[in-house]
């Protein structure tokens, strides 16, 4: 039998070589609760209620990185959280960005919507169908909460070095984020939450502090595309070059965008989810 510390090393190895392709991460664990803590608070009576029904006894928090722990079970839904705008474009195109076939993921080549824009747009749309089956709406959900996150991490919505991951970092005077090189994608989907030192509901808090002293509640609208532009930009502005320095420099003028976008994330979610469930779901006994 093989050592239980050589396993695990393996397994880690292994996963990585099978996502090597594709962008890795989307907000950490810890964002992607964030985002959904935010939502939850957010929520109408009517939505509440209708998530209640939907999820059971949890919460938006608790579902947000379900998406990414059925990545393994189910391959054919890696594109969906992210989507690849040129960096010397000016924005999103469907037709060009959700629509890229490779010979290495053959579902690719049947899939016009392997995109987050897209994604977002066809799982409100089964979230919204009261005729369709619960399993098919509950699922829908999960996938809302996690990709209007991922739709709003900067480097979640621009193609170049695969959104950052093929950009090697010295992070903080190091090279090495815990068994792994640093890289920029990294940096921003944990490690500029990390530096901050606030725990997750110091974090919450703080950010609807943020919400109310800017009053963000008044950018929660918009579409997916809006989001994913808004993104690319944000991720064209903070770009660093393969061997740059993340430092507290870039920490300090970095962070604040980082903060608005997991506060509009959590806000759009949950406009989305009360425009969505605006009517109280009777339950199927």
């Amino acid at each position: 039998m093989y050592p239980e510390k050589f396993m695990k090393k393996f397994a880690a190895i292994l996963a990585l070589l099978t996502l090597s392709s594709l962008q890795l991460f989307a907000w950490g664990p810890k964002g992607h609760r964030i985002v959904g803590a935010i939502a939850q608070a957010h929520l109408t009576d009517p939505a509440r209620q209708q998530v209640l029904l939907l999820l059971g006894n949890t919460n938006l928090a608790d579902v947000a990185n379900w998406a990414d722990d059925i990545k393994g079970q189910r391959r054919e839904t890696y594109g969906w959280h992210f989507v690849d705008i040129p960096k010397d474009s000016s924005g999103f195109s469907q037709a060009r960005d959700c629509y890229q076939p490779n010979d290495t993921r053959p579902y690719t080549k049947d899939d016009h919507h392997n995109c987050v824009v897209d994604r977002i747009d066809m799982f409100r749309q089964t979230l919204a169908n009261k005729n369709a089956p619960q399993s098919d709406r509950v699922e829908a959900l999960k996938f809302l909460v996690h990709f209007i996150g991922d739709v709003h991490q900067p480097f979640h919505a621009i193609g170049e070095a695969r959104g950052g991951n093929d950009i090697h970092v010295t992070e903080f005077g190091s090279t090495q984020c815990g068994d792994w090189p640093c890289n920029l994608h990294f940096v921003w989907d944990i490690d500029l939450i990390e530096h901050t030192g606030r725990s997750e509901a110091d974090y919450v808090a703080y950010l609807e502090q943020l919400i109310a002293s800017k009053n963000l509640q008044a950018k929660a609208g918009g579409t997916p595309q809006d989001w994913a532009n808004e993104s690319f930009h944000d991720a064209q502005q903070a770009f660093l070059e393969n061997g740059a320095s993340v430092d507290e420099a870039y920490y300090k003028a970095n962070i604040g965008m980082l903060d608005e976008r997991l506060a509009l994330a959590g806000l759009r979610l949950a406009a989305l989810l009360n425009e969505t469930l605006n009517e109280p779901l009777k339950s199927s006994k």
